[in-house]
């Protein structure tokens, strides 16, 4: 979804971080009064040694990667605002490897300090704060500055900084750190003796910054981690234990076999129930996904049914087809097992891996078992085919999708497929429906125009339709423990001279983010849904970049995309991996694929003549 104007309603939740300990006045031990200066970051790197990754190694460096992201998003300063954090830490993971254990925690905390000096073990060496002293902090919803989200780098009196809405709370972050407490400033004084170094460039070891080197495998899954941990907004939504998560991601990293490597992180994400996630990774040959079948399976009415084929195919497999077996595995278990790594929620966990295993990384021929509609079973061999060789395929999708912007139906209704319409085609279009007896709205379809979709909305809601269902999240303490709600709300006036004619909005499974926004505005509106629940998330995605990002021409870095907003149902529920439930459920059904036809729409057309005899 798109950034609009918004009313904002700021709820505030305020959680200190760290404490006000005092010494007591028998103690007689004196700690230093100030850390100890910082050495010049190295700049001669030599050639990065073999490395062993044992349990102990991985345990130290799943310690230091989350105080190092920990510093990364909240200690506020510009070098650490500026310094290449990826690179550092896939770089400081070798010289790690190469201290002996006993001196890991040491060494973790000499190289952050050359980012970060004021980093401690004893908080009395952190310096001093007062109202009105040029003080530095972080203002920030996201891990970076991203279309509609901020983070920001800000200087002013400590005060002034306190006034603000959504900085931090508490003056200093506390950490556990190898199993002690570590303190670091969220607001850090300008001018100070020490002065952190930007890191940009290896000085340590030479690395190739390719993600199947183990280093840098770690580094941007730490970091991925990281974003997650600080910032993604549903852990109150979405029961999983993050925590446990990070070192089962660096063990993925040691893997040599890139198919287990994947599966063991995308399992990991896939916990999160974020429909909207994405991981792309350099990927070999000999594994790329760019041969095809020449048919494609959807479940329906928990059945794997054939749905399309493409013209010409000569497999003998036909729509309406059941699938029972793939290669003697039963349709279920095959799914089944595709759907932990999934990156999918619980609704579309095992509906999206059967619609995208018409994909194929071999050519190897597979075996369906395959049920026609008359009960006869058969088995039939089929060959993937290079997908160059892609024609086009045929049969009624299991989401329809039309190229038409409005269609006349039977009785005088009419269908817009509002998917399709800008605000360039609304005047056209309403002309068009002022002898209509009712509208079906397509919704079924991501909408391609925000204004579009919002104006055919205001001619058939019942009421301003109001959506306060979206937030921002401001972080400001590392692990959410000062996080500060800003809801955003959105509404649509009903149009000066709406239609006053019965109207249906329909819902598909697919139905996901600016689509389930759009429905939202529908419902609290008036607008009766017909159809499925939806995919069950929505909020405006962030998209990193890791090592240069995933480029299939050129970088061989990673490219990570998840929900940075809070997005919830009209009544306040967790949208999550829930979705919208629809008013009147009709979910899509074999015989309508057998035959063809779209029985959601006729279930609305039957729908639209009810209200017209009451």
């Amino acid at each position: 979804m798109k950034k609009m104007i918004f009313t904002l309603i700021v709820p505030l939740t305020l959680i200190g971080c760290g404490s006000d300990d005092t010494q007591s006045n028998n103690v007689s031990i004196e700690p230093p009064n100030k850390v100890e200066a910082t050495s010049p970051l190295p700049s001669s790197p030599q050639s990065k040694p073999e490395i062993s990754f044992d349990d102990e190694l991985l345990l130290d460096i799943e310690h230091f990667v989350k105080l190092a992201h920990a510093i990364q998003y909240f200690y506020p300063s510009e070098t650490s605002q500026r310094s290449n954090w990826p690179l550092f830490i896939a770089e400081s993971i070798v010289e790690l490897s190469q201290t002996p254990p006993v001196e890991r925690a040491d060494k973790g905390i000499f190289l952050l300090r050359q980012i970060a000096p004021y980093l401690a073990r004893n908080r009395d060496q952190l310096p001093a704060v007062n109202d009105n002293m040029q003080v530095s902090t972080w203002l920030q919803n996201a891990p970076f500055s991203q279309s509609v989200y901020l983070r920001s780098l800000l200087t002013q009196s400590y005060a002034d900084l306190q006034n603000r809405d959504y900085t931090s709370i508490a003056r200093v972050a506390e950490l556990d750190y190898f199993q002690e407490s570590i303190y670091f400033p969220l607001y850090l004084p300008e001018n100070l003796e020490l002065q952190g170094q930007t890191f940009q460039q290896l000085g340590r070891w030479q690395l190739s910054e390719e993600f199947d080197h183990a280093e840098i495998c770690m580094a941007s899954v730490s970091s991925m981690w990281a974003a997650i941990n600080h910032f993604w907004p549903y852990f109150d939504q979405v029961s999983v234990d993050w925590q446990s998560s990070l070192p089962n991601l660096l063990e993925a990293c040691t893997k040599d076999d890139f198919i287990e490597k994947r599966a063991k992180i995308y399992s990991e994400f896939t916990k999160l129930k974020d429909n909207h996630i994405m991981i792309a990774m350099p990927t070999s040959e000999q594994y790329k996904e760019d041969k095809y079948i020449p048919f494609l399976y959807e479940l329906v009415e928990n059945k794997a049914i054939v749905v399309r084929v493409e013209q010409n195919q000569q497999t003998g497999v036909e729509i309406g087809d059941e699938i029972l077996k793939i290669n003697d595995q039963d349709i279920h278990e095959y799914l089944e097992d595709k759907a932990d790594t999934s990156l999918k929620n619980d609704l579309q966990r095992k509906a999206v891996p059967a619609f995208t295993d018409v994909f194929k990384a071999s050519l190897e021929s597979i075996e369906y078992q395959i049920k026609k509609p008359d009960g006869q079973i058969l088995r039939i061999q089929v060959t993937p085919k290079p997908i160059e060789a892609l024609t086009t395929f045929h049969g009624l999708r299991y989401v329809p999708r039309r190229d038409e912007k409005i269609e006349k139906l039977s009785e005088g209704f009419y269908r817009l497929n509002v998917y399709n319409i800008s605000i360039n085609d609304t005047s056209d279009l309403f002309a068009q429906l002022q002898d209509a007896k009712g509208v079906v709205l397509d919704m079924r379809n991501y909408p391609t125009d925000w204004h579009g979709w919002q104006t055919v909305l205001s001619w058939f809601i019942e009421r301003t339709a109001t959506n306060d269902t979206i937030s921002f999240s401001w972080q400001g303490a590392p692990n959410q423990t000062d996080s500060k709600q800003q809801q955003l709300s959105q509404s649509i006036q009903p149009a000066e001279n709406k239609l006053n004619i019965p109207v249906v909005a329909l819902s598909s499974r697919y139905s996901q983010s600016s689509n389930e926004h759009s429905l939202i505005f529908a419902r609290s509106g008036g607008i009766p849904i017909l159809g499925e629940p939806t995919s069950g998330i929505n909020g405006n995605i962030i998209e990193m970049d890791l090592f240069g990002g995933f480029n299939r021409n050129s970088a061989q870095g990673v490219t990570f995309i998840y929900t940075n907003m809070k997005a919830n149902r009209l009544n306040g529920d967790a949208l999550i991996n829930a979705g919208i439930e629809p008013d009147i459920l009709v979910p899509r059904t074999i015989q309508s694929h057998r035959e063809q036809v779209d029985n959601q729409l006729t279930a609305a057309i039957e729908y639209l003549l009810q209200q017209i005899d009451k």
